[in-house]
């Protein structure tokens, strides 16, 4: 795994910065969440992770730039304080471990990690039915900064459709400050869901102070497929 930056970018700007990190998880309300934080934002994309463990993915840049996205790339805040990785896609089969062990070593460079994960609705505690959606789980300054419930039995149960989320965790927190930021969700339209998880990062994290809408990339309006011609059910 190794960071590729685009012409002009010091990767010695990544180093100290703060590093938030979505999973690939049930209704990928991550990778949507941070579509809205990279384009509402206008974050730079300044480089990408070249690497052998994800699924191959590609498609067409949404800046108006050339080139092509790819599995994960990663973007940074004007200032250099927020750096920002979108994944999307899932580990290939038989890699998953050579994934978690390359992200580790690359996040060991970041001041502090924010792992935003999405864990199956359905398969709450009863604890957890009552009450907001959202969970926090590890660095004590980020759990007491969030003023949301800690994640309850985060160390005894898996966290059901949250992929990668607790074994990355297990891993990071063993050697730098990391959380665990969870939204319970369904597989559906996840759009709102992706909306209340970027309002919750950036009003906790106070990332951006003058957002007053939310601006999706133009493949949403793809989310769901093109229109059907109505004439064929008249």
């Amino acid at each position: 795994m190794t960071f590729i930056p685009v012409s002009n970018y010091d990767s010695n700007l990544l180093k100290g910065s703060k590093l938030l990190l979505p999973t690939v998880s049930i209704g990928n309300v991550p990778q949507l969440t941070f579509d809205l934080l990279v384009h509402t934002f206008k974050l730079q994309r300044v480089g990408y992770i070249d690497q052998d463990t994800l699924m191959p993915v590609s498609g067409i840049r949404e800046d108006d730039k050339t080139g092509v996205t790819v599995p994960m790339e990663v973007f940074q805040s004007k200032d250099h304080q927020w750096t920002y990785v979108q994944q999307r896609s899932p580990t290939i089969k038989g890699k998953r471990q050579a994934f978690l062990d390359q992200l580790v070593q690359f996040a060991s460079q970041f001041s502090q990690v924010i792992i935003v994960t999405s864990m199956d609705a359905s398969r709450r505690l009863d604890s957890q039915i009552r009450g907001g959606p959202f969970r926090v789980f590890g660095d004590k300054s980020v759990v007491d900064q969030l003023g949301i419930p800690v994640l309850e039995n985060m160390l005894n149960e898996d966290l059901p459709a949250a992929g990668l989320a607790r074994h990355l965790y297990q891993q990071l927190s063993s050697s730098l400050p990391t959380s665990l930021l969870v939204m319970f969700a369904l597989e559906g339209d996840n759009v709102q869901d992706s909306i209340e998880y970027a309002h919750l990062i950036n009003t906790v994290f106070k990332l951006q102070t003058d957002i007053s809408s939310w601006t999706p990339p133009k493949s949403w309006e793809f989310l769901f497929g093109t229109p059907f011609n109505a004439e064929l059910y008249q």
